[in-house]
């Protein structure tokens, strides 16, 4: 049973009819009598969607294109050098992953060298990041030239900055789920991150500090590049197959 007013919209079938009969609604603006939809759903809205959910969904893309805008503002000064970054984590010539190990290669061979503290390497790397903010803005437009900028770059410079407040989203939500996890579960928060600690204390203990924190650097500055081409997938899927072959031998055996 449906009703329909003058304005051409329709509404779906309640569960329980005599619970709605009577109850007036309004479409177009104005009153339809019959039963009322329990869905709230806009006049000509064909696909019967909780306009609640319509709502959310708009609600969370402004959100990500105004905090996209704000970091784009925010890094204006730096969107040629991170237009070169993107290009050389991406592979988008072939020596571009050797350069990677060489020049991380190289960074943490001067560091092994000079054997600095930890006051002292902090202090140093947080002064790099000083002069790096004040230099980049002034010399970037001068070396690479603010009249090439193209409607292209600008769009990859918005996908860089929006899969950035992306990623940033993805941490606050899973530090999130973290907190959640120890009100609601507080003995398998406090198992989980006790064994994870232990694992990760172990692994330090295990292997020198200098050559954990380079391998880790390296994996992270080779991962772009990595997914760009495939090649985790890959291996991923070959993996799954193997896991697959071994599988059907089991139960094969068993049968």
């Amino acid at each position: 049973m449906r009703s329909e007013g003058r304005g051409g919209c329709r509404e779906g079938r309640p569960t329980d009819i005599n619970s709605l009969r009577g109850v007036p609604s309004r479409c177009g603006g104005r009153a339809v009598l019959g039963w009322r939809s329990p869905w709230k759903v806009r006049c000509g809205h064909r696909d019967g969607i909780p306009e609640t959910m319509a709502e959310g969904d708009n609600r969370s893309t402004n959100l990500l294109a105004a905090e996209t805008a704000s970091l784009e503002e925010q890094l204006q000064g730096w969107g040629e050098v991170m237009l070169m970054a993107d290009k050389v984590l991406r592979w988008e010539r072939a020596w571009f992953p050797p350069a990677i190990m060489g020049v991380v290669s190289l960074v943490f061979l001067i560091i092994y060298y000079l054997d600095p503290s930890v006051l002292s390497g902090v202090s140093c790397f947080v002064m790099f990041l000083c002069l790096a903010d004040y230099l980049v803005p002034i010399l970037a437009p001068r070396i690479f030239g603010s009249n090439k900028w193209t409607t292209e770059q600008q769009q990859r410079f918005h996908e860089i900055c929006s899969n950035l407040v992306k990623t940033r989203r993805r941490a606050v939500g899973w530090w999130k789920r973290l907190f959640t996890l120890k009100e609601e579960k507080p003995k398998m928060y406090f198992m989980t991150m006790i064994i994870s600690l232990a694992a990760v204390a172990w692994v330090g203990q295990q292997v020198h500090n200098l050559l954990l924190t380079y391998l880790i650097v390296t994996s992270l500055l080779l991962l772009p590049g990595l997914n760009q081409h495939g090649i985790i997938l890959k291996y991923i899927g070959m993996a799954k197959r193997e896991i697959n072959k071994l599988l059907k031998q089991k139960e094969k055996k068993n049968e």
